[in-house]
């Protein structure tokens, strides 16, 4: 049994691992480019996570203000009450004590 084989299969078997060889080349060169750009949007997107966190921070920040604001609010009606009682008795009692008198 001949082991060999003709020169038409030898040229054909070289052509296609050289047809191998050159799409496995432009595979890793679109792998390296691929990964720049990974590489280029995982930067971009560290940069947007990081501006993101400080107006997640702000927000947090905001509501926190808004609730003391809240706070103060709510005290504010009942100490305007007894701001406006108090005013009303230190204005009759200086009406009584110069003399005026309401008709």
């Amino acid at each position: 049994m001949n082991d060999s084989i003709d020169q038409a299969t030898a040229e054909s078997i070289a052509r296609q691992f050289t047809e191998g060889a050159d799409r496995m080349t432009r595979i890793e060169d679109d792998l390296s480019s691929v990964r720049a750009e990974l590489k280029t949007n995982t930067e971009a997107t560290q940069a947007v996570a990081s501006n993101t966190a400080e107006l997640v921070e702000m927000f947090q920040a905001m509501k926190g203000a808004f609730k003391v604001f809240n706070w103060i609010g709510s005290l504010a009606k009942p100490m305007a009450y007894v701001i406006g009682l108090g005013t009303a008795i230190v204005g009759m009692w200086a009406a009584i004590k110069t003399g005026i008198h309401p008709k």
